[in-house]
Protein backbone atom coordinates (compact mmCIF):
# COMPACT_ATOMS: atom_id res chain seq x y z
CA UNK A 1 0.00 0.00 0.00
CA UNK A 2 1.45 3.31 -1.08
CA UNK A 3 -0.04 6.78 -1.02
CA UNK A 4 1.61 9.47 -3.14
CA UNK A 5 1.03 13.05 -2.05
CA UNK A 6 1.87 16.17 -4.07
CA UNK A 7 2.14 19.62 -2.50
CA UNK A 8 0.43 21.68 -5.20
CA UNK A 9 1.98 24.94 -3.97
CA UNK A 10 5.60 23.72 -3.97
CA UNK A 11 5.44 20.76 -6.34
CA UNK A 12 7.04 18.50 -3.71
CA UNK A 13 6.07 14.82 -3.78
CA UNK A 14 5.98 12.47 -0.79
CA UNK A 15 5.33 8.73 -0.65
CA UNK A 16 3.73 7.02 2.32
CA UNK A 17 4.14 3.25 2.36
CA UNK A 18 2.12 0.95 4.57
CA UNK A 19 -0.83 3.35 4.72
CA UNK A 20 -3.81 3.41 2.37
CA UNK A 21 -4.70 7.06 2.95
CA UNK A 22 -7.74 8.23 1.03
CA UNK A 23 -7.69 11.80 2.36
CA UNK A 24 -4.93 14.13 3.58
CA UNK A 25 -4.84 17.59 5.17
CA UNK A 26 -1.71 19.53 6.20
CA UNK A 27 -1.92 17.98 9.70
CA UNK A 28 -3.89 14.70 9.41
CA UNK A 29 -4.59 11.76 7.12
CA UNK A 30 -7.46 9.32 7.07
CA UNK A 31 -7.87 5.71 6.01
CA UNK A 32 -10.11 2.77 6.83
CA UNK A 33 -7.77 2.12 9.79
CA UNK A 34 -8.50 5.51 11.35
CA UNK A 35 -7.23 9.08 11.61
CA UNK A 36 -3.47 9.74 11.70
CA UNK A 37 -1.72 12.89 12.87
CA UNK A 38 1.39 14.11 11.05
CA UNK A 39 4.39 15.27 13.06
CA UNK A 40 7.30 13.98 15.05
CA UNK A 41 10.77 12.72 14.21
CA UNK A 42 9.74 9.32 12.81
CA UNK A 43 7.10 7.88 10.49
CA UNK A 44 5.26 5.37 12.68
CA UNK A 45 8.60 4.48 14.32
CA UNK A 46 10.62 4.33 11.08
CA UNK A 47 13.34 6.87 10.26
CA UNK A 48 12.35 9.50 7.70
CA UNK A 49 14.86 9.35 4.87
CA UNK A 50 14.66 12.26 2.45
CA UNK A 51 15.80 11.94 -1.15
CA UNK A 52 15.82 15.15 -3.17
CA UNK A 53 16.57 14.42 -6.83
CA UNK A 54 16.92 16.71 -9.81
CA UNK A 55 16.64 15.26 -13.31
CA UNK A 56 19.66 14.88 -15.57
CA UNK A 57 19.86 17.90 -17.84
CA UNK A 58 22.19 19.11 -20.55
CA UNK A 59 24.82 21.46 -19.16
CA UNK A 60 25.21 24.99 -20.52
CA UNK A 61 27.80 24.04 -23.16
CA UNK A 62 28.63 21.05 -25.36
CA UNK A 63 32.09 20.91 -23.80
CA UNK A 64 32.45 18.02 -21.36
CA UNK A 65 31.84 19.09 -17.77
CA UNK A 66 33.64 18.28 -14.55
CA UNK A 67 32.47 19.29 -11.08
CA UNK A 68 34.94 21.36 -9.09
CA UNK A 69 33.08 21.45 -5.76
CA UNK A 70 29.58 21.25 -4.28
CA UNK A 71 28.65 23.74 -1.54
CA UNK A 72 25.66 23.06 0.70
CA UNK A 73 23.91 25.46 3.06
CA UNK A 74 22.05 23.25 5.53
CA UNK A 75 21.40 23.06 9.26
CA UNK A 76 21.47 19.70 11.00
CA UNK A 77 23.84 17.05 12.25
CA UNK A 78 25.36 13.87 10.94
CA UNK A 79 26.21 13.17 7.31
CA UNK A 80 24.33 13.76 4.08
CA UNK A 81 24.90 11.96 0.77
CA UNK A 82 25.35 13.86 -2.50
CA UNK A 83 24.99 11.81 -5.68
CA UNK A 84 25.97 12.77 -9.22
CA UNK A 85 23.87 11.01 -11.88
CA UNK A 86 25.39 10.63 -15.33
CA UNK A 87 23.94 9.05 -18.45
CA UNK A 88 24.87 5.50 -17.38
CA UNK A 89 26.50 5.72 -13.95
CA UNK A 90 25.99 7.36 -10.56
CA UNK A 91 28.61 8.42 -8.03
CA UNK A 92 27.70 8.93 -4.35
CA UNK A 93 29.68 10.96 -1.79
CA UNK A 94 29.05 11.27 1.94
CA UNK A 95 29.91 14.49 3.76
CA UNK A 96 29.32 15.84 7.29
CA UNK A 97 27.09 18.80 8.07
CA UNK A 98 29.02 21.49 9.90
CA UNK A 99 27.64 23.54 12.82
CA UNK A 100 28.18 26.75 10.80
CA UNK A 101 25.48 25.68 8.32
CA UNK A 102 27.96 25.88 5.41
CA UNK A 103 29.72 22.77 4.16
CA UNK A 104 31.24 21.38 1.00
CA UNK A 105 31.38 18.05 -0.75
CA UNK A 106 34.34 17.12 -2.94
CA UNK A 107 33.30 14.88 -5.83
CA UNK A 108 35.47 12.73 -8.09
CA UNK A 109 37.57 14.54 -10.67
CA UNK A 110 37.07 11.89 -13.37
CA UNK A 111 33.38 12.57 -14.03
CA UNK A 112 33.10 13.94 -17.58
CA UNK A 113 29.52 14.11 -18.79
CA UNK A 114 27.28 16.47 -20.74
CA UNK A 115 24.09 15.34 -19.01
CA UNK A 116 24.29 15.53 -15.23
CA UNK A 117 21.67 15.16 -12.52
CA UNK A 118 22.07 15.50 -8.77
CA UNK A 119 20.46 14.22 -5.60
CA UNK A 120 20.83 14.82 -1.88
CA UNK A 121 19.70 12.46 0.88
CA UNK A 122 19.97 11.79 4.61
CA UNK A 123 20.62 8.03 4.82
CA UNK A 124 20.54 7.98 8.64
CA UNK A 125 17.14 9.70 8.71
CA UNK A 126 18.36 12.66 10.78
CA UNK A 127 16.52 15.98 10.63
CA UNK A 128 18.02 18.73 8.47
CA UNK A 129 16.94 21.96 6.86
CA UNK A 130 18.29 22.65 3.38
CA UNK A 131 18.64 26.22 2.14
CA UNK A 132 20.94 26.04 -0.87
CA UNK A 133 23.04 23.74 -3.05
CA UNK A 134 25.64 25.32 -5.32
CA UNK A 135 27.49 23.20 -7.87
CA UNK A 136 30.65 24.66 -9.41
CA UNK A 137 31.32 23.27 -12.90
CA UNK A 138 34.58 23.22 -14.80
CA UNK A 139 34.30 22.99 -18.58
CA UNK A 140 36.98 21.28 -20.60
CA UNK A 141 38.78 23.72 -22.88
CA UNK A 142 38.77 21.36 -25.86
CA UNK A 143 37.00 18.08 -25.19
CA UNK A 144 33.50 17.73 -26.69
CA UNK A 145 33.34 13.98 -27.38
Amino acid sequence: MTAIVCNTLLGAVTEYTGHAFQSITPTHAGSSAGLFEFGGETDDGALIVADIRLPSTLRETTLKQAIDMVYVSAVGSGCLRFTVHGARHSWAYSFPLRPSGQTRCQVGRGIRENYLGFSLSNPAGQAFSLDRVEILNLASKTRRV
